[in-house]
Formats: structure tokens, sequence, C-alpha cells
């Protein structure tokens, strides 16, 4: 681990000769990551091992793994340190950063996304409502460097295509000028993850409780509870019970199979407490749904480039979004025949134990359906659709064909799978 050693005196260096000027650090972090190139000296697993040998550790600057997992804090000085961090999972939420720094990728890729949001109305210090828009979004694999600015004129997400996947950051220690540290729930909403307040944490640990329990008047204490909460707790208490709704928890605390009715009553004493702004909530949790059912597909995928199509369809909006990111990835192919390709292998991969018919979540995808998929992508209208589905099929199967027709080009629209990748902005 000399390696980091080297590289964080360097840092200290060169940043010292500026006098320690914040505005600057990004630019000088991220000009050594590039000069080290770490990752073709030291694989991530040597990392790891290293770790496990050590009798005493450098300072770990997370000890919890709030944020990595692990973390692993590898060198430190007053004013910042360098941590690699591992991902097991997919994502990390958008976010801001109240520290400066850059990272470099490790092991693995990712999908890079930057977004703005244009605020609308502060509700408190923690909370804001506001737009949210996607500015870029970028492959980005072993060795690339960004840098990482604080505050909201960088707020980012990593989509981790690979498992694991490992990043270097060399950062700042929090700035409280940089403060809150927002986390962003499309399509509107800007929460202070970090925001702890004790009377509420520890009612929500009540429900928690009574939730696990099956008590049968948790409903009623959740209301209750809703009914005199402020906008950023009633924030909390929702998620935390549609984590339960979500794993099948909800519906055995309630003793009935009418789950979503009795999450969307709790929706109308938030409405009836908050008003126009509670408008956000259904709107946050749709994306979520949306987002959950595409991660499941793709928990039932092994196939990188499968796993890779998915993450497009999660991660990034707008279809030629995505067309460059398979080009980037597989300059040789056209964009167009991977998606029909990787569209085909999900509706044929078929999956057990759970109630959906494929992996795509589309029964008896064929190839009329891929037709109108591919026609779809390449702009044509209804009524395109419909002439070139008479050019190109045999007068004798043009009437149960064309009859069908509306029906499946519906339902491509409306499934979830196919939503971002029909947008066209």
């Amino acid at each position: 681990m000399e390696l980091f050693q080297t590289l964080g005196v360097q840092v200290e260096q060169t940043w010292r000769d500026v006098n320690y000027d914040e505005s600057v650090f990004p630019a000088i972090a991220a000009e050594a990551l590039d000069a080290a190139n770490l990752p073709g000296k030291v694989s991530a697993w040597e990392v790891i091992e290293w770790t496990l040998r050590q009798t005493v550790l450098p300072e770990q600057r997370d000890i919890r793994g709030s944020f990595g997992d692990p973390p692993i804090t590898l060198y430190n000085s007053p004013r910042f340190h360098i941590d690699v961090y591992f991902w097991l999972e997919g994502t990390t939420a958008i976010h801001q950063h109240a520290f400066c720094g850059a990272f470099q990728v490790m092991h693995g890729s990712s999908i890079h996304s930057h977004y703005e949001f244009e605020l609308r109305e502060r509700i408190n210090i923690f909370a804001e409502l506001g737009e949210m828009n996607l500015k870029t979004v970028e492959y980005l694999e072993v060795g690339k460097v960004r840098q990482i600015a604080a505050g909201r004129q960088y707020i980012h997400g990593l989509f981790h295509l690979d498992q694991p996947s490992a990043t270097i950051v060399v950062r700042t220690f929090r700035s409280p000028m940089n403060l809150p540290q927002f986390s962003y729930y499309k399509p509107s909403l800007a929460i202070d993850p970090f925001f702890e307040e004790p009377n509420a944490t520890k009612k929500i640990q009540c429900l928690t409780a009574l939730i696990r329990a099956n008590h049968p008047d948790t409903d009623r204490h959740i209301g209750e509870l809703l009914a005199e909460s402020d906008f950023q707790t009633t924030f909390t208490i929702l998620s935390k019970v549609r984590g339960f709704l979500q794993a099948n928890q909800f519906e055995q605390m309630f003793n009935t199979g009418a789950s979503e009715k009795r999450f969307d009553a709790l929706l109308e004493i938030v409405k009836k407490r908050h008003g126009a702004r509670a408008e956000v909530f259904p709107k946050v949790f749709e994306h979520q749904e949306k987002v959950g059912e595409i991660i499941k597909r793709r928990n039932f995928v092994k196939e990188p480039e499968h796993r890779f199509f998915l993450a497009l369809l999660m991660n990034v909006e707008g279809k030629e979004r995505i067309l460059s990111l398979i080009k980037e990835r597989f300059p040789e192919a056209d964009p167009i025949e991977k998606i029909l390709d990787w569209t085909l292998d999900l509706a044929q991969t078929r999956v057990l134990g759970v109630n959906i018919p494929n992996a795509l979540g589309i029964a008896d995808f064929g190839n009329l359906d891929l037709f109108i998929l591919e026609n779809m992508l390449k702009n044509k209208s209804d009524e395109e659709i419909r002439a070139a589905l008479r050019a190109e099929y045999p007068a004798e199967n043009l009437e149960a064909l064309e009859q069908s027709l509306a029906e499946k080009t519906e339902r491509i629209r409306q499934s979830i799978i196919f939503e971002s990748l029909l947008q066209t902005a």
C-alpha cells in the first residue's frame, strides 16, 4: 500500500503549496490520480488482502460502512484522506457532496449520471421541492478519473455494472459550508438523509416493531403519526412502510390482500396534512416502483450484456442517450440490433418461483412484438408501422396480425421496461 502513501504525500505537498485552497483541490486530486495510475499497479483484491493482514490499520473514516461495502481508508492527513470503496450493490442514490476531491474507477465499470436540480420550494433547510434534470451520462471504465465538486453544482449518481466494483477516492472532510448533503429522489424531491431528530427516530423504530410484530392496531398508529408529522418525517415514515409493502410484510401486518389500498389510505392522510406538497410522494414512490421492477429483472440474469442493458433502462433517460452508451461500449455493433437481441434473450429467459412470465416481464413476446419495437426505435408512427407490417408479412397472415397490432404496440409503450428507451428527450 506504499503506492497510496506516495499518492497522499504528493497531493498533500501540491495542495499545501497553494495554501490548501479547496477550489483547486478537485483538479489537484484528479491530476494526481491520473498520473499515479494505481488501477494498473494494484488490484482491488490486493487492497482487501492487505487490510485483512494488518494488525493496525490507518484510522478508518467510515467505520460503520455507510458509504461503500466496505469503505477502506488507506491514507490520512489532517485535511484529506484516500479511501477505496467497494460496491456489491448496483447503485448509489443520486446525491451531492459536502466535500470535494476526485475519484477513479479501480475495478469494474459504471454508468455515471450528472443532474441539475431546479429549486421550486424550500420546505426547510433539510427538504426541498424542485425539478430534476439529467444533464449528462457517461460510461466509465477502469482508470477513468472524475473530479468531485462540493455542493449543489455536482449532483450525480453512479450505477456500478460489475459485482464487485471498486473506486479510489481522494477527498476532503465534510465542510459545514456545503451542508446539508442532499440525496435526490426523482422526479422532484431533495432530502438530507443524514438528518436525525431523536424523537422522530425513536417513534419510527416503535412503528417498525409494531409492523414486525403484526400488531392489529399498527395502521391506526401509523395514520395518527402521519397526521401530525412534518414533511421530512412523513417521507421517512412512508418510505419505511413502503419497504415492508414491497417485502410482502405490509400485507401480513394488515391481515388483508389489499395492501396497496391501505397505503393509499395513508397517502390520503398525508394529503390532508400537507396539501399540494404531498403530491410529490406518489410520484417519488411510482419512480421507485419502476426502478425496483427493473432491479428485480436484473437479479434474474447473469449475462453481463443483459445486466448492462437493464442498467441503462434503469438509469438513463432518452433513447439517444441509451443508443450512444451502447455504441460506446460496443463500437462495432448497431445499437438498435443489440437492443433487439437483448430483448429477445430476456423474453426467452424463464424465471422460476416468481409471478412474472420471463425476465422481460412481458408474456408471449414474439416476432411481431420485436418487429413493432424495432420500428418504434426507428421513430416510425403507428401508421408507418402498419404499412411496414403489410410490406413485411404475407397477405394471408395480415388480418390476424393487424388485429393484434394496436394492442401489442400499446403494451410495449406501457411497459416499465421500455419507458426510458422510448423517451425522445
